[in-house]
Order: C-alpha cells, then structure tokens, then sequence
C-alpha cells in the first residue's frame, strides 16, 4: 500500500513537471497581454509551488518562479529570496535575468546570492539567515527566472499560495499543489477563490491564470480580506525538534502553554521582593498590575530577539530583568511573571500587530501573528486590560492604533481561545481645540490655543511630550501650513497618561491671516482645525469603503476684532448629518466686536458598498468646502 501511494506520488509530480515543461516558458516581456500590463509595476510571469510533505517533520518546498519587472517600483516581486536556520536547508537555489526581448543576460548560482543574518533594525540576535539575490537591473523591462527547493524540519510554518500576490502586480500563471505522502492530515482554508481565474484541479492543487493588478484604492479593506488566498496546516507538526498538535485553537494553545511558555516565568527572588513591597499598600488590583506595568516600562526596553523554538518562545523572565531588555514575548512574559509574583493572573495573546486592523483567523489554527501582548481578564471583576508592553510611554491598559479591535490569541493552561481587543468608540476618540483670536486691520492674527485629545486621536500625539519645544514648534507649523505667514512664539504638550489625554497649547502669530480688498477685510473663521483635502476620485471604485475608527472633533474659537473692524457679512450655519458621520458648523457675531466658531465634526467607522464612495468623498468635500468658507469684516 505505501509503495503504491509513492507511485501515486512520484506520478503526480511528473505530471505536474511534464505539464509545465510542455507550455514552455516566455521571457520576452513584449508578449504580455495588454490587460495584465494595465496598472502592473510587475508581472508575474510563472509562480509555480510544490509542496510535499514527507512526514510531520519534513516537507519539501519547490519553487519555479518568472517574473517580469517594468519598473524601479516593481523590484521587490522578484522575491528572490529564501531563509533558513538549523531547522531548514537550502538544498537548491539559482537565478536567470533576461532583457526585454527575452535575451539571457546574466546568471546567478547559490555562491552568487547574499547570505546574511536575518537580524533588522531594532534586533539583537537571531539565529535564522537568508539567501537573497541582490539584484541592480541594467535596464526595465527585464525579466528573472528563480528557483528554490528548501527541506523544514520544522513544520509550523507552511506556505500560503496568494496568486494575486500585491497591489499592482498581475499574475499570468500560479500553481500551487500540495502531495501528502505522510500520515499527517492536512488542513486547509480557502478564501475568495471564487471571485477569480482559478481552478481547483484535485485535493490542495489549484492553477490560477490572467489575474489583472489590483490598483491601490484608499480606505479599501486590507488586502488579505478580498484577495484569493489558500492556507495549510498539519495537525501534527514539529517546531524545532518540539512536536506539536494543531486540530483547533483549544490544542494549538495548550501546547504553546505547555512547549514555550510553561518554563519561562522564573523571576530573581530579588525582584520578587522588590516588586512586593512596591504594590504593598495598593488598595485595588488595578492599582497593583498598573504598579507593576510601570515598573516594567521604567527599567525595560524593547529590542526584537528571534530565537528560540522558531522565534516565538520568550526568552525567561530572569533574562530580561537582568539584561533589562526584551521583544515583545520576553517583555510580555516579564510582565506576566511579575504579575503573577502579586497574585494577579494573566496570558500572552498573540496578534497581528499594526494601524491597519487583521484579526487571527478564529476558523483556521496555525501559526499565525506577528506581535505578543498580555491579557489581565476580569481585573477588580469588572474589566478586561490588554497590555501593550513593548511601549515606554502608553498609559495602563491603552492599546490604541496598533493592537486594539481585533481578534487574538489567548493562551492558558486551558488551551488557546480567540478574544477581541479593546475597541475605541467614536465617542471616546476626541480632539477638543479652544482658542482666543485676535484679528487686526492689517490683516494679521494673534492666537492662543489649547487641544485635548483622547481616545485613539490620543495615540498619534502621546509622543509630543517628548520634543523640544524647537521640534514642537515644527510640528505644528506643518501641521497648520494654511496659516499664511505663521509663527509660533511658544508651544508645549503634556501627556496625562492617568487621565489618558495629551493637553497641547501654542501661542501663534499669522502675518497674513486675512486679505485685503478694498476697505474690506476677508478672514476664514474656522482658524486651526480646518480640512484641506478631499479623498482621492476613482473613476471605476473597484471596493467596498471601509472607515475602521471613527472620531469627534470638537473646536471653539472666541475671536475679538480689533476697533474699526466691522462685520460686513458672514457665513450661514451649516449643519449635514450623513451616514458617514455629521458637520456643524456656526460662526455667530456676538456684538461688542466679537465673533464665536463652534465646529463639530463626527466621523462614523463602519463598513459601507463601493457605491457609498462617491457619497462619501462628497461629503468630505463638503466639509473642505465650509471649513474654507469666509467672512467678511470692514474696516473703518
């Protein structure tokens, strides 16, 4: 029977080769068809993967891979790239480069690829490499054929074939097959097939032809969410010599908790003192864990460290107390022992870590993430706290615009379980300005102004504490550009990480707020927090319109005209209430040579139809519109 299921194999596999070899390959970029050029920086000519798994502890990954580059801009598709560690070999890898015309120009053998460690910015020690082609074309188009065979010895890490493998990349031709000779199952996800050029001819072998580049639409939802994607997995698999089990999230965590996590929570008994007398006389388990939280982000930093059980065991506790720094999982980890040395329970949850939000795909276990966090569950009872602990300045419990919204993993002695994160509502993410304005005949302006921000909006200014005011000073001249002749004669911003707010306040001076015609005087009363620009017009939208956060800004301005100005005219009160959010906005002459501007604008998150974005860009260009709107003063 199993040399039957060899045979069976080996036939496959010729099948597979012969039929490729019979179509021949076409390096002349002029032979692309016109649809695939259309919005392409790169082609991909040919992208053929074989993966076969020899056992739970061995598969064997071929890549044949042609692609056509038209462009500076197109470089990174060549992805002529492998790595590699203790676990994976390189058993072969090779390069051709071809002009336009088809012409072979250049050839590269494995001596001739660059063999560096994997370390990157911000890393201080990896054990994993890669070979990778360092290519400077002579001239585009230009066209390289790479081929790959790799062996991993460690299995949790499977390829996924994606035949539409970037924005403005077309595909020609992708295959991806799978050949199982082990008794491991294979499982497996498919996503958005149906919307595409792809065939499925037998168990885990796809063939996907003439796939059109997708051109980058803004506030489209993330690639992975509409792009064909298929994903694997082996329900019994091997991590650097540490088996592992993967049929559902609940097993896939408790080995994690038993294989990675169970021996790394050791602290000095030094630190464990320490850390007990500073949360003696806390009066609520908040109060305690926000203690310890500080205490890690006082005497740690972060540093990413890739080793260890494929890079996701965290290096020990007593490790990163000494060394005083850590990645993600070590600091996590640290946190967590810390934690536990108070009596306050916790979990590492793994996360897709990023602005953008991508859940951990709560219907497919496997290994998947990018970032390590800590979850304190039903901390006083009440609340759930999700800590950030690479960071040195978020407050407790904040999470905001790189792990909040989202679907994690949390791991427990339980076994493994799919959470959401912390999700900032509209309601919470505020931007209150308050300015007194002074405007003079000559057209100048004097201006005082505070901002409170809060919520998510509170995450893109928690840093300015830290400038000088030299930089504070910069910041805010490009941040309000469309104040003609500005200067800022003072600037400084606070962050109350108790109350979770930055309190900013500048004093400027405008030497040509308003313009002159005649005896007449024109201003734009909406002064600081004013809309610029409009969201970009497609002529053919091609996806649906997605705004993951919403947010209320709020802003008051009490301007005083300097005598002999009078108010000749002013702009009518506009008020729109739309499904994307709503505009206020009121500019009210209150006598005695004083003008108030309330301006209030809420935008909604949620998910909309690709035939709501002409609606919405509208909208915002209404806003645009009436921010720019002017009154008009006579001087006397």
């Amino acid at each position: 029977m199993k040399n039957k299921l060899l045979l069976n194999s080996l036939t496959l596999i010729l099948g597979w080769t012969i039929c490729f070899a019979q179509q021949g390959l076409d390096f002349n970029s002029h032979t692309i068809s016109d649809n695939l050029k259309l919005n392409a920086n790169a082609v991909i000519r040919q992208n053929n993967t074989v993966i076969t798994v020899e056992d739970y502890d061995k598969v064997e990954v071929i890549k044949d891979r042609v692609v056509t580059v038209f462009n500076k801009a197109g470089n990174d598709a060549v992805d002529a790239i492998e790595s590699y560690d203790s676990s994976t070999k390189i058993k072969k890898i090779e390069a051709i480069v071809y002009d336009a015309n088809g012409e072979k120009i250049d050839r590269f053998k494995s001596s001739d690829f660059k063999d560096v460690s994997s370390v990157g910015s911000g890393t201080l020690y990896s054990d994993n490499r890669v070979k990778y082609l360092d290519y400077t074309p002579r001239d585009f188009p230009y066209t390289i054929h790479f081929k790959s065979v790799v062996v991993l010895n460690s299995t949790a890490f499977l390829p996924v074939w994606m035949p539409l493998e970037n924005y403005f990349t077309s595909t020609e031709l992708s295959s991806f097959k799978v050949i199982n000779k082990s008794d491991t199952e294979i499982k497996y996800k498919e996503s958005n097939l149906e919307d595409y050029s792809i065939t499925k001819n037998d168990f885990l072998d796809y063939t996907a032809s003439n796939l059109s580049a997708i051109d980058y639409q803004s506030y489209s939802p993330n690639f992975n969410t509409y792009g064909p994607l298929v994903k694997i997995a082996l329900k019994r698999f091997k991590m650097q010599g540490v088996d592992g089990n993967n049929n559902e999230w609940s097993d896939f965590g408790k080995w994690m908790n038993n294989k990675l996590l169970s021996d790394v929570g050791v602290l000095p008994d030094g630190v464990k003192l320490e850390i007990k007398e500073l949360t003696r006389n806390a009066k609520t388990e908040k109060e305690k864990a926000k203690i310890v939280y500080e205490f890690m982000q006082d005497r740690s930093r972060y540093i990413s460290v890739q080793v260890g059980i494929g890079g996701w065991k965290p290096i020990k506790a007593a490790e990163v107390h000494d060394l005083a720094y850590g990645d993600c999982k070590g600091l996590s980890n640290y946190t967590k022992a810390l934690l536990n040395e108070v009596g306050i329970t916790s979990h590492h949850a793994v996360i897709y870590g990023g602005n953008n939000i991508r859940d951990i795909d709560r219907d497919f276990s496997s290994t998947q993430g990018n970032h390590m966090i800590l979850y304190i569950p039903q901390l006083d009872d009440e609340e759930n706290v999700w800590l950030e602990c690479t960071s040195k300045i978020n407050p407790f419990g904040y999470i905001a615009g790189f792990t909040d919204d989202r679907d994690a993993l949390v791991i427990s002695e339980n076994g493994g379980e799919i959470l959401h994160t912390t999700v900032y509502e509209t309601e919470e993410n505020t931007q209150e300005s308050n300015a007194a304005i002074q405007i003079l005949k000559d057209g100048s302006a004097l201006a005082k102004i505070e901002m409170v921000t809060k919520g998510y909006q509170y995450s893109f200014r928690d840093h300015l504490e830290k400038y000088s005011k030299k930089d504070l000073i910069k910041k805010y001249k490009s941040y309000w550009s469309h104040l003609n002749g500005l200067s800022i004669t003072d600037a400084s911003a606070m962050n109350d990480k108790d109350k979770i707010q930055v309190i900013e306040n500048a004093n400027v001076m405008v030497s040509r707020y308003g313009s002159k015609t005649g005896d007449l005087l024109l201003i734009q009363p909406v002064f600081f927090n004013r809309n610029e620009s409009e969201p970009t017009r497609y002529r053919n939208r091609q996806y649906d319109l997605e705004i993951d956060r919403g947010y209320i800004d709020i802003d008051t301005y009490e301007i005083e005209l300097e005598n002999g100005l009078i108010v000749e005219a002013l702009p009518e009160p506009v008020e729109i209430d739309s499904k994307f959010g709503i505009y206020k906005l009121s500019i009210i002459d209150e006598g005695d040579g004083k003008l108030k501007v309330s301006r209030y604008l809420r935008i909604n998150k949620g998910s909309f139809e690709k035939e709501d974005y002409d609606a919405y860009r509208e909208f915002r260009a209404t806003l645009v519109k009436h921010d720019k709107s002017k009154a008009v003063l006579k001087i006397n």
